[in-house]
């Protein structure tokens, strides 16, 4: 499988020192120009994690034109989310996509590109045995300053069966 991701789901697990599921879980790992800048905008204490990743395993993917149905459907984004959307809809199989914006993820269900966020993520490498527990996981990301309501936080155990 090839990820495709936006900002925030990488520094999420940057920041609990889980970046290299993404390399452990798939097979190669894009990001869209516009990340790749957000990314080197970071100065937290995941930058470190952030940059090796860059230099291992995470590559830029180039932008191609896109058709008119794929652009409507993400003209109401961020640029960084058009171009994650983009870039994962020009691919052709085996793709997901890794978004947390609520948006930008029904735009992309509407072009049918699977979509998970980080908490799905999270909770896809625990079903191969690549993360022991959830729970943990989320309040430490919570802790160190990643939005989760409780109702996303309650949801995440549950799915876990935790």
């Amino acid at each position: 499988m090839k990820v495709v991701s936006n900002t925030d789901p990488i520094i999420g697990l940057a920041k609990i020192g889980r970046i290299f599921l993404l390399k452990s879980m798939a097979k190669e790992v894009l990001i869209p120009p516009m990340v790749h800048r957000e990314l080197f905008g970071k100065i937290g204490s995941e930058t470190e994690q952030i940059d090796r990743a860059l230099n291992d395993f995470m590559h830029i993917g180039n932008p191609t034109p896109l058709e008119p149905a794929i652009q409507r459907a993400i003209a109401d984004l961020d640029e960084g989310e058009k171009q994650a959307v983009g870039l994962a809809s020009t691919i052709q199989r085996d793709v997901l996509l890794l978004l947390d914006d609520r948006a930008g993820r029904q735009a992309a269900e509407e072009l049918d590109i699977p979509t998970t966020g980080l908490i799905g993520f999270l909770l896809l490498a625990k079903e191969k045995g690549l993360v022991e527990k959830i729970g943990p996981l989320v309040e430490e990301l919570r802790n160190k300053g990643y939005w989760l309501s409780d109702e996303v936080m309650d949801v995440a155990r549950r799915l876990a069966r935790e």
